[in-house]
């Protein structure tokens, strides 16, 4: 079924599939994977330790610059949550989960945002699998990641690997959610924030709407979450060079400011365009292009659509790098979004030369954000894998990527009004979030599901709505409300060992400020009214000090102190 065709009546599982999954009500439930795991040696990652000065974080011992940002060594004790008394109390702001394979690949990712002043641990689930307990690698997966958010202070959850169906793959897919309209089920990586178990009965199923509705939480934007499904150490390699060149090198130019809604569907032209005006405008002063199949800003005079919706043209879109945000909205399939009369697939990624230019996408085209298909890779996995180009976040469905109504007269309202559909809202709002309220990629998707928890309790459908579309890519990401600018950055020329205070100056007030010394000096502050950020320090051998200013609609600006 297509994203905008009419639904058809729901039909009821079968008494072997309600023996089976225990769902009484016919709506959702999420199964338990009871997947053995394999016992691991510990391995130890960067040690780390703090304190807090006032509104100045003043950190330990961090990962040196050759390993990544990480934490001692968790030993599991029979609360089922490593004993963290003896290890590090630093925060880590960002826990990325992903394979031992590629933890290594990570480490540049992990540096280059821990010198931005958002301190990152790298946790493989080889580790989290021999130090936590749990009767799955999911729940376990789950008390690791709640571990960190209680007493980390862990804002953003990166899941660094692709996954395979029923909790294969390099970073395995959350419990799986079932539903009469998604019968094979999805992964449901949003359980992972969940601080409680969605098994109210208590019968190791979980996640059955009716049954276990009182333990099922969804996010509230707190705490951002995204998938990058890499699959190699040539993926992450590609994906952290763009997101570095995101983060410093945005182009300084109107390309924050425009967005384009493309639309192939004529019984979605109503909702698209409300999405826009009713919403999106009203929050942020951007500047929109309705690229649909009936209209174009590139038509000849007098004749609207002239400007085909095809594959050739999209290409040129991306090429031209004018357009910082895009929706797109139709139909598509694993591998392809399905334009006029032709298809975007890998063939036209691989003509895409949008190095330095990556839009923020949204799509709701069936299956092209299937990261756990066997049939490797999506549209959008292309599109993020892709080395300097395509994107690196994007909003997809991981399945059909359907309408989720009320009622059944909802459809016609959403043809002839523009009534806005589960999918179509979620996706409005995350927009809205990031671009109204200045949230990064993953807490506007998180704040947009949430936003959605009333619906998702009264009906099954919006509750599959808030499982099925996911973040891919980076979740640390500013959304870019207007085009960036590079702060100049003053500091001294060098310094000697010991005890001492410094001054950092820009010309950013509001902005982050990081310094960064090996294991030795990890400052994190926000520069004051004038720009500048006061700090004590203690180097203790000679080096190099990091200095990074980031922030807001900036570029990030990095120098150095020399330690004599």
């Amino acid at each position: 079924m297509g994203p905008d065709e009419e639904p058809v009546p729901l039909q009821g599982y079968g008494e072997q599939d309600r023996q089976r999954h225990h769902d009484a009500d016919g709506g959702v439930a999420t199964l338990k994977l009871e997947i053995a795991v394999k016992s691991h040696e510990s391995t130890r990652i960067a040690a780390a330790s703090g304190r807090s000065l006032a509104a100045i974080l003043i950190l330990g011992v961090m990962c040196g610059m050759g390993s990544a940002a990480g934490q001692g060594v968790l030993r599991a004790r029979s609360g089922g949550r490593p004993d963290t008394a003896s290890t590090s109390t630093r925060p880590a702001t960002v826990l990325l989960i992903t394979a031992e394979e590629l933890a290594a690949a990570w480490a540049p990712f992990a540096k280059w945002k821990t010198r931005g002043g958002k301190a990152t641990r790298i946790v493989t689930c080889e580790q989290i699998a021999s130090q936590y307990e749990a009767s799955s690698i999911q729940e376990k997966i789950r008390s690791c990641v709640r571990d960190h958010i209680d007493h980390h202070g862990t804002r953003w959850v990166v899941l660094g690997g692709d996954c395979l169906p029923d909790g294969g793959g390099l970073v395995p897919g959350g419990h799986t959610t079932v539903h009469r309209k998604e019968r094979r089920g999805i992964p449901t990586d949003i359980v992972y924030l969940s601080a409680s178990s969605w098994d109210a009965d208590g019968d190791g199923v979980l996640g059955e709407w009716k049954d276990d509705r009182k333990s099922i939480s969804y996010p509230d934007g707190s705490v951002g979450l995204g998938r990058i499904p890499v699959r190699t150490k040539e993926d992450v390699a590609a994906f952290t060079e763009k997101v570095i060149a995101y983060e410093s090198r945005y182009p300084e130019t109107d390309f924050a400011t425009r967005m384009i809604y493309t639309c192939t569907d004529q019984r979605a032209f109503a909702k698209v365009r409300r999405s826009w005006v009713d919403h999106v405008a009203k929050k942020w002063a951007g500047e929109v292009g309705r690229f649909f199949s009936s209209e174009t800003p590139w038509d000849e005079d007098g004749k609207p659509g002239s400007h085909e919706l095809n594959a050739d043209n999209v290409v040129a879109l991306f090429n031209a790098k004018t357009t910082g945000k895009m929706h797109l909205h139709g139909h598509g399939h694993l591998d392809q979004w399905i334009l006029e009369r032709s298809r975007f697939t890998g063939e036209e990624v691989a003509r895409l030369k949008n190095d330095g230019a990556y839009p923020l996408i949204t799509t709701v085209s069936c299956n092209t954000g299937e990261y756990d298909n066997l049939r490797d890779p999506s549209i959008v996995e292309t599109m993020l894998r892709a080395p300097k180009a395509g994107s690196v976040a994007i909003v997809a469905p991981i399945r059909t990527g359907k309408m989720h109504l009320h009622q059944r007269s909802d459809f016609r309202r959403m043809v002839n009004e523009g009534l806005l559909d589960g999918t179509t809202q979620t996706m409005t709002r995350y927009w809205e979030n990031g671009l109204g309220d200045g949230l990064t990629t993953g807490e506007a998707l998180m704040k947009s599901k949430g936003a959605m928890t009333a619906d998702a309790r009264k009906n099954a459908s919006y509750h599959l709505c808030i499982c099925e579309l996911n973040l891919l890519g980076d979740p640390t990401l500013d959304m870019r409300q207007k085009a960036p600018r590079t702060p100049k950055l003053s500091v001294p020329r060098a310094i000697s060992t010991g005890h001492q205070t410094i001054e950092v100056k820009t010309d950013a007030p509001g902005s982050t400020v990081c310094l960064w010394k090996g294991s030795e000096i990890y400052v994190v502050a926000t520069a004051d009214e004038r720009g500048r950020v006061t700090s004590k320090i203690g180097p203790s051998s000679a080096g190099d000090v990091l200095v990074t200013v980031s922030g807001a609609s900036l570029n990030t600006a990095t120098g150095t102190i020399r330690v004599r």
